[in-house]
């Protein structure tokens, strides 16, 4: 595959999950406002987060 093809891709995956992230983030702070426990929500977050991390380092080694 070539180096910029790879490069598109990775960006497309960074913005996918930045866009999860966000979600994840308001999704986990809601309940947390509220007073409920969310550890489902906090996990799905910590999952995006590591992907976004993922991404961004395979992105910067290409």
């Amino acid at each position: 595959m070539r180096r910029g093809a790879r490069r598109q891709q990775l960006e497309l995956l960074i913005g996918l999950f930045g866009f999860f992230t966000v979600v994840a983030f308001v999704a986990a702070v809601v309940p947390i406002v509220r007073g409920e426990p969310s550890v489902t929500a906090s996990l799905v977050l910590l999952g995006c987060v590591a992907g976004l991390g993922g991404a961004w380092v395979l992105h910067r080694r290409t």
